[in-house]
């Protein structure tokens, strides 16, 4: 159900802002500040080196980004970014529950422009997940840093508002004698300045 939750409410954000992205618009400026929401589904996974990889469980996430992209010849874009994204993921044992409470993310990415709309980009950088533990009316919470990778596509809509559709994963390493990682695909929408 989650899942089918994610896919609708990705093609309600993203269906009905198409018809701004039509031949006769403007070419997307793809340089300057930019602000995004995004909207994803990810899966944070533990394994333990045997090559067994477990599901801590899957849920939607939400959050934004910002970032400042320059031109780096007529064809390429590179710039920071920085983003912070919610999350919903639980897995619990009777009143026991491990919740990730969201996922920071700081690098770079490296754009290449494709016809006049249309930038495809990959990403790499340092994330840093929050977990909490709770145990009845006891709760912990850490965090665990590592790196991160994305790949990704974005469709100008009209000269400055965009839409997008992007993968990430990413490797917190060792987290109390377990290998923790993250998979995570989101949607949205941004504004250049």
């Amino acid at each position: 159900m989650t899942k089918f939750f994610a896919a609708a409410a990705a093609t309600l954000l993203l269906a009905p802002l198409s018809a701004f992205a039509q031949d006769g618009a403007p070419a997307h400026d793809f340089a300057g500040p930019r602000i995004e929401a995004r909207l994803g589904y990810e899966t944070p996974t533990i394994s333990d080196g045997s090559g067994s990889i477990w599901k801590i469980g899957s849920a939607v996430s939400y959050g934004g980004e910002v970032g400042v992209d320059i031109r780096a010849g007529s064809k390429v874009v590179v710039g920071p970014y920085a983003n912070y994204e919610f999350s919903s993921v639980s897995l619990c044992d009777g009143a026991v529950c491990l919740n990730e409470k969201g996922n920071l993310s700081v690098g770079g990415r490296l754009g290449f422009v494709v016809g006049g709309k249309t930038l495809i980009y990959a990403k790499a950088g340092y994330a840093s997940i929050s977990l909490e533990a709770k145990a009845g009316s006891a709760s912990d919470t850490e965090s665990k840093g590592g790196i991160q990778g994305g790949l990704g596509v974005e469709i100008g809509l009209g000269k400055k508002a965009y839409a997008f559709v992007e993968g990430s994963y990413a490797d917190y390493g060792d987290f109390y004698g377990i290998n923790l990682q993250r998979r995570h695909v989101a949607g949205g929408v941004g504004f250049r300045f």
